[in-house]
């Protein structure tokens, strides 16, 4: 297996509450098919200087009674037999730096978490999911509501004609082989074309004989937009489809901020009712991208699909 493909550890970031259960419940499903390292962190918020020179004691005690309660929770969960593979993790700060950071130094291979509703605001602030997602060094697994089921069998993959795909299938590749499951490819028409003539179909039919070359199940459709955006239409079929799990690839939109994700995938994140299994891109291929990024526009200029 590519080893950019493995999923040996699976960092968990948690919160003190019976939410914990989500994120932990969808990593013991990789952890049997992957046979993975669970590493449950907990994010303490750190306390000013002013607090540890008041009471240089009381950071310490803080951690060790949320690392108790953690404990207690997940011992509850497993019913007083944590698992070997499943480990514990405190840190001090900030939520996300904190996440990434531990994600970096504990050299992860995946991130789940547990999405919190997204909220509206009149000036629109990137969520916590947006900026862990942008800057994480490995995929990131996005839960709604609930989990995936145990065993997944379908897996929808929404294709951009415009950007480079070989990551994204090859994670594809990767989790229909581990999981047993079908791929569907899906890639959205918005001008009124003849479909074989459009980049849609062409490119989306390369990677399905990509894919079948190696064995997997998959099939491929081409949604016509109809004058909606690409992600409803992209939703709208999922809807239908009743996937298990939706997989994007992030950053394809832009490369000079590190925290953009694109609107696309920023869309599908927050409004998909299935897990989002975001692909970070490798720093080559983001570079790829960038160097193809005259070519796209001017495919752009002449086609209007994604």
């Amino acid at each position: 297996m590519n080893p950019h493909t493995n999923v040996k550890k699976i960092l968990v970031p948690v919160p003190l509450t019976q939410d914990f259960s989500v994120p932990l419940e969808q990593a013991l499903y990789f952890h049997r098919v992957y046979r993975s390292e669970i590493i449950l962190l907990h994010v303490v918020k750190g306390f000013s200087l002013f607090h540890k020179v008041m009471d240089p004691d009381k950071p310490g005690m803080h951690n060790r009674l949320a690392m108790t309660r953690l404990r207690r929770l997940v011992d509850h969960y497993f019913q007083g037999e944590i698992p070997e593979n499943v480990t514990f993790r405190m840190v001090s700060g900030d939520l996300i730096p904190s996440i990434l950071k531990t994600a970096r130094v504990m050299e992860c291979d995946l991130i789940i978490i547990k999405k919190a509703k997204r909220i509206r605001r009149r000036f629109r602030k990137a969520e916590n999911a947006d900026k862990l997602i942008a800057e994480a060094v490995c995929p990131v697994l996005t839960i709604m509501d609930r989990p995936t089921s145990e065993t997944i069998k379908n897996i929808l993959i929404p294709v951009d004609i415009f950007k480079k795909t070989s990551y994204k299938v090859a994670w594809s590749i990767s989790l229909a082989r581990k999981f047993g499951a079908k791929l569907h490819i899906a890639s959205v028409l918005q001008m009124d074309i003849k479909m074989e003539d459009s980049l849609a179909y062409k490119k989306s039919r390369k990677i399905e004989m990509d894919i079948r070359k190696k064995g997997i199940d998959v099939e491929t459709v081409i949604l016509k937009a109809d004058g909606k955006a690409a992600h409803e239409v992209v939703l709208e079929h999922a809807s239908h489809l009743k996937p298990d799990m939706m997989l994007i690839m992030t950053h394809q939109e832009s490369i000079l901020f590190d925290n953009y994700l694109g609107s696309f995938a920023t869309e599908i994140i927050h409004k998909s009712k299935v897990p989002v299994f975001s692909v970070v891109p490798r720093k080559e291929n983001i570079v790829d991208m960038y160097m193809d990024s005259s070519l796209t526009r001017i495919y752009q200029s002449v086609y209007q699909e994604t």
